[in-house]
């Protein structure tokens, strides 16, 4: 064997060593980029109006076929009874709504509790947070303040809780519960969300004005929703804390949990908090 027949399969085999090095790193990308998650499919402007268009009609009907030929009682209240019609109406039907699309479509993955980068770990703690402290460090005292020195000026009346039994506790807290995570539900994940993620514009008047998806118009439409939701609130709340008083509670409400969606994009952190707003004030006023 000749010299350079040695060297030449010394070049051989390092040849052959390179390309198996470069076929394992070539492999092991193959099952690196296999592993990831595949990217979430949003929803477009278009389908998430559908969807509005859809569930708000038969929701708002049940509901007021409910309310206008009641009163209807659960557990001999009234308000339980609403808080359950409440909740099975603008909770369970946009969530079932929600279940089918995704199966259909791929789509809403999250059903609009939050977005994947709403799970991240530091959102979901800012979301807590934010939610936690606004209701207890800035709305109950707030409503308690309101109570001891406007009373006398607005004519207002005092909150009072007739809860004597642990299970009137329950009951009140659990049905509170539910009508909470109705509402913010709704209002900040069906459409704060949705239209939040949703992709795409759509024109009116021949193209004139052109709406986009986006987290503006969520914010905006959330609001909105907020506001004419809460009229109901406000026709007892005034009472309560004070007409002005109330208008004001309600829109700083809705502006300042709108933003911690916004921010945090989950709704975990509103709708705790929101709880924890009613429990403090049953906790005080019963």
């Amino acid at each position: 064997m000749s010299p350079n027949s040695h060297v030449d399969d010394q070049v051989s085999d390092s040849i052959s060593e390179k390309k198996r090095f470069i076929e394992f790193i070539d492999t092991k990308k193959d099952v690196s980029d296999f592993s990831r998650e595949p990217s979430e499919k949003k929803v477009t402007l278009k389908q998430a109006i559908i969807a509005n268009l859809i569930v708000a009609p038969i929701a708002l009907g049940i509901y007021l076929g409910f309310v206008l030929t009641g009163p209807y009682y659960l557990l001999n209240e009234t308000y339980y009874f609403h808080a359950l019609l409440s909740f099975c109406c603008f909770f369970v039907l946009p969530v079932l709504y929600q279940i089918i699309f995704h199966m259909i479509t791929g789509r809403a993955k999250y059903l609009f509790f939050t977005t994947r980068k709403g799970l991240e770990p530091k959102n979901v703690l800012n979301s807590l947070l934010q939610g936690c402290a606004m209701h207890a460090g800035l709305f109950f005292p707030w409503v308690a303040l309101a109570q001891i020195y406007l009373a006398d000026k607005v004519n207002s009346l005092e909150f009072a809780y007739f809860l004597p039994k642990p299970m009137d506790w329950f009951y009140h807290i659990l049905f509170v519960a539910l009508n909470v995570m109705m509402f913010e539900y709704y209002s900040k994940a069906f459409v704060q969300i949705q239209f939040s993620e949703a992709e795409g514009a759509i024109s009116l008047f021949g193209g004139k004005l052109v709406i986009s998806g986006g987290k503006k118009l969520g914010l905006v439409l959330t609001n909105i929703l907020w506001i004419f939701g809460h009229i109901p609130e406000f026709l007892w709340l005034q009472y309560d804390i004070g007409p002005v008083n109330a208008v004001f509670f309600i829109l700083i409400a809705g502006i300042l949990t709108s933003y911690t969606v916004w921010h945090t994009e989950n709704i975990f952190g509103v709708t705790i908090g929101h709880i924890l707003l009613n429990v403090l004030i049953t906790a005080t006023y019963a």
